[in-house]
C-alpha cells in the first residue's frame, strides 16, 4: 500500500498515496473507448455537470470502479495508462477519477504518473516519496479495501484548469471529501500534485453527501 495520501483513503487503515474506493475483485488490465477527440470543441457541451453525467458506463480496476465516457473519454487505455479526454469540464472530471484511482490501486502506478501528472515540483517530491518509501500498491487487493467514489462536486472551471471535490464512502456510512485539480496540457487533462507530493491538500470527513451530485459505479 503507498504511504502518503492523495484522495480516497483505504478503508482498513491510515491515508495511501491516492483516492482508493470500495469494490470487486474483477481485474480489468486495459480497455479501449472511443471519444471524438477530432470534434471541434466548440461542439462539445461545456457546461458544468450538476447532475451525472449522461452515457458514462464503470469498469471495475483492481477493486475500484472507474469511469469512462464514450464522449468525455478515455479514448484508450493502454497498459493501464488512460488518455484522450474531452477538453470539456465532463472530460476533467472523468480525467480526475481515472488517473487519481489508477495511481491508488494499480502495481504500475509510476507509469501512470508519468504520463498523465502535471511535471511539478510536487510530481517531483512524489516520484522521491515512493522512491525513499519503497512501496507500491498490491497486484491483487482484496474486496473492501477501498472506499469507492460516490459523488463530486466543481469548485471551478476554465479551459486550462478544472477544481473538483471527489467524494468517497467510508465503511461506516460517513464520506470522505478530497479537493483535487486538474490541467489541460494542450492535448489533454493532466491531474497536479501539490507541493508536498500530495493530490489533495486536505481531506476531511462528512456525515452526508448534501451538496454533491452523487456519483458512482457501485
Amino acid at each position: 500500500m503507498l504511504v502518503a495520501y492523495v484522495v480516497i483513503s483505504p478503508t482498513g487503515a491510515g491515508h495511501s498515496v491516492v483516492p482508493p474506493h470500495v469494490g470487486h475483485t474483477t481485474r480489468t488490465g486495459s480497455a479501449t473507448t472511443p471519444t471524438p477527440q477530432s470534434v471541434n470543441v466548440s461542439t462539445l457541451d461545456q457546461s458544468v455537470p450538476d447532475s451525472p453525467p449522461p452515457g458514462v458506463t464503470w469498469q471495475i480496476v483492481d477493486t475500484l470502479a472507474i469511469p469512462f465516457s464514450t464522449t468525455a473519454g478515455p479514448a484508450s487505455v493502454v497498459g493501464g495508462i488512460p488518455s484522450g479526454f474531452a477538453h470539456t469540464p465532463t472530460g476533467a472530471l472523468i480525467a480526475m477519477a481515472q488517473i487519481v484511482s489508477r495511481i491508488s490501486v494499480q502495481p504500475n502506478f509510476m507509469a501512470v504518473t508519468e504520463t498523465d501528472v502535471a511535471n511539478t515540483a510536487g510530481k517531483a517530491t512524489f516520484t522521491q516519496l515512493v522512491a525513499a518509501g519503497g512501496v507500491g500498491n498490491p497486484p491483487d487487493p482484496s474486496p473492501g479495501t477501498y472506499a469507492q467514489l460516490a459523488g463530486f462536486q466543481f469548485v471551478s472551471y476554465t479551459p486550462t484548469t478544472a477544481v473538483i471535490q471527489l467524494l468517497s464512502g467510508l465503511p461506516d456510512s460517513s464520506y470522505e471529501v478530497s479537493t483535487l485539480t486538474v490541467a489541460w496540457d494542450g492535448t489533454d487533462w493532466q491531474l497536479v500534485f501539490g507541493p508536498a507530493g500530495t493530490v489533495s491538500p486536505n481531506q476531511q470527513v462528512v456525515s452526508s453527501p448534501v451538496g454533491f451530485v452523487i456519483w458512482g459505479g457501485v
